[in-house]
């Protein structure tokens, strides 16, 4: 008897995984972003005047560095952004949507009525299927 009880412990804690372990969430916070700017033959664009806008009005200037990057640490609420460089000759603009959405609806609404008849429906038959094995038990 101990034998067995030994051994189905022993299967027990050979069949644990990391699924007993406590739970773990993950996260993200986006605190920067870095804007690289590139001439159509894709070297870097060193030195070029950066001005960042929000709802139409200049919020930052600023120059890339050597490698073409720009850093910025956008303030909560910014809302849209819009990156636009100025160079000799060259102009290019970047907008950045940052506003939190709500998710929009995945499911239409016939498709929920639909699943929600199908839900009913399964009740149904469940329930005709307990009721039939009753009334069969009751006749033997």
């Amino acid at each position: 008897m101990k034998a067995r009880l030994v051994l189905i412990l022993l299967l027990f804690l050979l069949t644990l995984n990391t699924s007993c372990g406590h739970r773990m969430m993950m996260g993200y916070q986006v605190n920067e972003i870095q804007v690289t700017a590139l001439y159509d033959d894709g070297t870097p664009a060193g030195g070029v005047e950066i001005e960042v806008q929000s709802d139409g009005k200049a919020i930052e200037k600023g120059v890339t560095d050597d490698e073409g990057a720009y850093v910025l640490r956008p303030s909560k609420g910014t809302g849209d952004l819009r990156f636009v460089s100025y160079s000799a000759g060259h102009k290019a603009e970047l907008e950045l949507d940052l506003e939190q959405k709500e998710a929009e609806e995945q499911i239409s609404r016939p498709l929920r009525a639909a699943a929600g008849i199908g839900y009913l429906l399964g009740i149904a038959g469940l329930s005709m299927i307990f009721i039939s094995r009753k009334r069969s038990q009751k006749k033997a």
